[in-house]
C-alpha cells in the first residue's frame, strides 16, 4: 500500500472543490489512487489547516503493536529457534499457541506471521530429513551442485508437462462420467483407492531462522525404509475401515488378491451396513481393479447394494477421484502431526488419522473433484479456450 508524504497529501487537497463532481473526495480518491477510498480523503481535509505540516503524521498514531519488540524476541523468536535447534518442525499456529500460554495475550494468527517473516526473517521451508546422527554433523552445498540440481528439477517438470498434457477427448470422457456420477448422488457412490507411507516419513515443512539448521530429526532417511500399504475406501458421509498391511503381510505389494481378501473381510459387510441402494464403486485403471471379481466378491459376501464398479479414464485420477487428488494429502498430514513414524506408532497413527476424517472433509473433497449435481463437469479444464467444450 502506497504512503503518501504530507506534502503529496497538501497536494492533493489543493484539488478540492465542493460540490464539483470532478474534484470530489471519491474522484480524487480515485485519480491519486488513494487506498481507503474517498472516506481517507475526508479524514485528511479535516486534519489539514491549509499547510502540509498540518499533515505530518502525529508520534504514536495507528494502532498499538500486541506484542512489544522484547516479547517478540522472547516468546516468538525463542520457540521458533528452540524448535530449530532440536531439530524439529515448527508452525505458525503453534507460535501463536506458545504466545497466548506465555502471556496471555491473544495475536492473531496473521500478526505471529507478520512477526516472524517482517522482524525475525523466519522463513518456510521444506527441511532435510536426517537422523540424530546426521543431524549433528555438517551439510554443505557448493553453488555448482545446488545450479546442477535445479536445472535436473527444471528438466524433470519440463517432461511431465509434455506427457501429462490433457486432450480435448479425456476432458470429454471426464465430463461424461461426471454427468453420470452427478445423476446418481454422491452419497451413492463409493471410492477405493491404495496409498502408502513409509517408516521414518515426518513433516518436512517448518519455519526455519536465519543461520538455524533447517534439518528435521526422524528415525530413518533411507528410501527403502520399511513400507505399510493401506486399502481405504469412503462414501461422501463416512469413511469405511481401512486395510493397513505391514511389509511381511504386502511381499511385492497389492494385488488383486489382497484387494478380494479386504472385500471379505472387512469391506462388504461395511457396505452392507450402510443400507444404501443403490451403490456403485469408482476405482482407477490399476490392473488389480478386476471389475467382475469385485463385483461378485462384493455380491457373495453378503452385499448386494452394489450394482456397477466404475473405471475412471486414463490419468484422470487427479481430476475425479477424492482420495487420489487431495483427500489422501489430508490424512497425510494428520498422520505426520504427531512426529516422524516409527515401527511402533506408524499403524496405530495411520488407522488414527484415517478415523478421525469427518463428513465436512469429505464433502469437500467430492465437490472438489465435481461430484455434487449441478456443477460445471468442465470446470477444472487446463485450456477451456483451446478445447472450446460449449462451444
Amino acid at each position: 500500500m502506497k504512503q503518501f508524504t504530507p506534502e503529496q497529501k497538501h497536494e492533493i487537497l489543493l484539488e478540492y472543490q465542493p460540490h464539483t463532481p470532478d474534484h470530489s473526495f471519491a474522484t480524487l480518491a480515485t485519480r491519486h489512487r488513494v487506498a481507503g477510498g474517498r472516506d481517507v480523503v475526508r479524514r485528511w481535509f479535516k486534519q489539514w489547516d491549509g499547510t502540509a505540516a498540518s499533515l505530518q503524521r502525529k508520534p504514536g498514531s495507528g494502532r498499538p503493536r500486541v506484542l512489544t519488540t522484547a516479547e517478540v524476541q522472547q516468546h516468538v523468536a525463542t520457540t521458533i529457534r528452540d524448535r530449530n535447534r532440536s531439530h524439529q518442525p515448527i508452525h505458525y499456529n503453534e507460535v501463536q499457541q506458545s504466545v497466548t500460554t506465555s502471556t496471555g495475550k491473544r495475536p492473531s494468527l496473521r500478526t505471529i506471521q507478520r512477526y516472524g517473516r517482517d522482524e525475525l526473517g523466519g522463513r518456510q521451508k521444506h527441511g532435510k530429513k536426517r537422523t540424530a546422527n546426521e543431524c549433528n554433523q555438517q551439510y554443505t552445498c557448493t553453488g555448482l551442485l545446488r545450479y546442477m540440481v535445479a536445472i535436473f528439477h527444471m528438466l524433470i517438470q519440463t517432461v511431465v508437462r509434455c506427457m501429462c498434457a490433457v486432450s480435448v477427448d479425456l476432458c470429454d470422457e471426464i465430463a461424461k462420467l461426471r454427468r453420470k456420477l452427478q445423476r446418481i448422488g454422491p452419497s451413492h457412490i463409493l471410492v477405493l483407492d491404495e496409498t502408502h507411507k513409509r517408516e521414518g516419513d515426518v513433516t518436512t515443512r517448518t519455519i526455519v531462522l536465519p543461520h538455524e539448521p533447517s534439518f528435521i530429526e526422524t528415525s530413518t532417511t533411507s528410501r527403502y525404509a520399511p513400507r505399510y500399504d493401506m486399502i481405504a475406501c469412503c462414501t461422501n458421509k463416512e469413511v469405511l475401515p481401512p486395510m493397513i498391511l505391514e511389509p511381511k503381510e504386502r511381499g511385492r505389494g497389492i494385488d488383486t488378491n489382497t484387494l478380494l481378501q479386504h472385500i471379505r473381510n472387512l469391506l462388504a459387510q461395511a457396505v452392507g451396513a450402510l443400507d444404501r441402494y443403490p451403490l456403485y464403486l469408482l476405482v482407477d485403471k490399476a490392473s488389480i481393479h478386476n471389475e467382475e471379481k469385485i463385483m461378485e466378491a462384493f455380491h457373495d459376501w453378503g452385499c448386494q447394494e452394489l450394482v456397477q464398479v466404475l473405471k475412471m479414464p486414463t490419468a484422470a485420477a487427479k481430476r475425479m477421484s477424492p482420495l487420489d487428488n487431495s483427500f489422501f494429502n489430508v490424512w497425510r498430514q494428520r498422520v505426520l502431526e504427531c512426529g516422524p513414524l516409527t515401527r511402533a506408532n506408524i499403524k496405530q497413527r495411520m488407522s488414527d488419522a484415517w478415523n478421525s476424517i469427518t463428513a465436512a472433509d469429505l464433502r469437500a473433497q467430492y465437490q472438489h473433484c465435481g461430484l455434487i449435481r449441478g456443477q460445471d463437469v468442465y470446470f477444472d479444464c487446463p485450456d477451456p479456450t483451446g478445447h472450446a467444450h460449449n462451444s
